[in-house]
């Protein structure tokens, strides 16, 4: 009996997640489309007869309670829907508009007493080249996320910092990382970060409007 309730609960989570990943093609021509489940630390490509066809490890929010994004600087990772709205790359021709943004994003040098920190050395910063060499930007928010932020808002959940109420953030991301150690982990401000070598694979997959599910699952 415990072996077939067992099986009957694994096929309604398979059913589950068919759904979901099937959910993602509709209205979408492309071939490929992004799950990403929190839970289990990995970013999945499936293929629109719904074959996973690759898988990767990754990292993302640091906040401990992996709850989705609430506001700008809780650092958590958002859970929904979202498309890549943007593509940028260190290896795009050095005078393109996707390789002078990238690379001045990357000169950017990330203080631990500001919170940005190798992963497991608190004291340590986390430096420069922090997004690697390719960065796919994620529509976040969506209008589930605006809904959920007026939300929080009317109920007095987000609280003012130095006197200012925190927006709701923007400039989310799939990214590579200059601290591999962090892959596996909760380690970000709320991007997923991928192992460099992993997130210049994942390009092949990718384009504008490509869907991209993050599940807390």
């Amino acid at each position: 009996m415990i072996l077939l309730m067992a099986a009957f609960f694994m096929s309604v989570s398979c059913g589950s997640r068919e759904r979901e990943i099937s959910g993602m093609f509709k209205g979408y021509g492309g071939r490929y489309a992004i799950y990403v489940s929190k839970k289990n630390f990995t970013l999945e490509v499936y293929d629109r007869d719904l074959k996973r066809i690759a898988q990767y490890r990754i990292g993302y929010g640091i906040n401990p309670d992996r709850k989705a994004k609430q506001y700008s600087g809780d650092n958590r990772t958002p859970e929904g829907l979202y498309r890549i709205d943007e593509i940028l790359s260190m290896d795009s021709q050095k005078e393109s508009p996707s390789y002078k943004k990238l690379a001045g994003m990357n000169r950017v040098f990330f203080r631990a007493r500001d919170g940005h920190y190798r992963f497991g050395h608190g004291d340590v910063d986390l430096g420069d080249n922090a997004y690697g060499p390719r960065f796919y930007g994620i529509d976040y928010p969506n209008k589930y996320d605006r809904q959920r932020y007026g939300k929080l808002l009317i109920e007095g959940a987000i609280k003012s910092q130095h006197g200012n109420t925190p927006g709701i953030g923007s400039g989310l991301a799939i990214h590579g990382n200059n601290d591999e150690a962090s892959v596996g982990h909760l380690a970000s401000s709320g991007c997923v970060r991928m192992y460099n070598i992993d997130v210049i694979d994942l390009e092949k997959y990718i384009q504008i409007g490509t869907p991209v599910l993050i599940s807390p699952d």
